[in-house]
């Protein structure tokens, strides 16, 4: 049904068949590009944007060439947006990415399993090749010492998909729907930049050693969470499945805990995340220090969840994880 035979050589003067033979290569490609920033707040597609200058709009761009003069315009002025357009497509197709993307492709042509392997066999061959001829075509008269900046592209962006890959995969439903104000969002934001940031130090302090290997303290869920809530404006709604709820719960506890304690100084971070300065209060009334606040944030955000959701095991697990933690301070 498939071939990749006669690869292309060259890509300064196309065959005129060249889009046919690479349009189910660059269709695909351009698909699970297409997902990959449809999750526009996400660590990957934003790092990937910081990187190429890819986004959905660029994406649909390439995704709307249909002729191969089309296509030899493109690789006349914008060969390395191609190039970019291609690594990431197939690093996507590595990705939790590749599932949604080829059951959308499945249901679209309606072919059997046994078929759409075949299909992304022969397309992932075949954007190899596209690769290598776009790299030569780059490179130019210049050879391998102009390949190096190609290779460092790839090489950052296989960091990218590597590091946050957890958040590529397809999201669970949300158990919970909500909105903060002003007060609460930054305290949230607080709570997961220290999630983030106390598991990095170097510190031997039994405390912080036991932050890092809290179930819910996965770095690549933080990142993707901090993310989120850096996007989300004050009073917009927020849904979050129960591993997000939880880790929210989680950091909520570590912060509260931080901010009665010692462990900022000890550290030095009591600049970064100062006790004593005025916190931003609520619309009811006033908080007092940040101390004050904190405590009270922590306590109606923490008893909250464990009202509606302490009979979830993750809460539960999350809850025992976090008392064992005070004997620690």
């Amino acid at each position: 049904m498939f071939s990749s035979e006669q690869p292309l050589v060259s890509l300064h003067n196309l065959p005129p068949d060249a889009y046919q033979r690479l349009s189910p290569c660059l269709s695909l490609l351009g698909m699970a590009c297409t997902h990959l920033f449809s999750q526009s707040h996400g660590p990957v597609p934003e790092h990937v944007t910081a990187l190429t200058g890819l986004n959905s709009s660029v994406v649909a761009d390439l995704n709307a060439i249909d002729s191969t003069p089309v296509l030899q315009q493109l690789l006349l002025q914008r060969p390395l947006r191609l190039y970019d357009f291609v690594l990431v497509g197939q690093l996507s197709l590595r990705s939790p990415l590749e599932g949604p993307v080829l059951a959308f492709v499945q249901h679209q042509m309606q072919i059997d399993g046994t078929q759409l392997q075949t299909l992304l066999s022969y397309c992932l061959h075949l954007s190899e090749q596209l690769q290598h001829a776009l790299e030569q075509h780059l490179a130019g008269p210049s050879g391998a010492a102009a390949l190096a900046p190609l290779r460092r592209r790839q090489q950052q962006l296989q960091a990218v998909f590597t590091q946050f890959e957890a958040t590529l995969h397809p999201q669970l439903p949300p158990v919970v729907t909500l909105g903060f104000d002003e007060a609460r969002l930054q305290m949230l934001r607080l709570a997961l930049l220290l999630a983030e940031t106390l598991p990095q130090s170097e510190t031997d302090h039994p405390f912080v050693q036991a932050v890092a290997r809290l179930s819910s303290f996965r770095p690549e869920a933080v990142a993707a969470l901090l993310a989120r809530f850096g996007a989300v404006q004050p009073n917009e709604r927020l849904g979050l499945s129960l591993p997000e709820l939880t880790l929210l719960y989680q950091a909520m506890q570590v912060c509260g805990l931080v901010f009665v304690s010692d462990i900022l100084s000890i550290l030095g971070l009591e600049n970064a995340f100062p006790t004593d300065a005025k916190s931003p209060t609520t619309s009811a009334e006033p908080l007092g220090t940040s101390r004050q606040a904190v405590g009270a944030l922590v306590a109606g955000f923490t008893n909250w969840v464990q009202r509606e959701f302490g009979h979830e095991p993750q809460v539960q697990q999350a809850r025992q994880e976090v008392a064992a933690l005070t004997d620690l301070l």
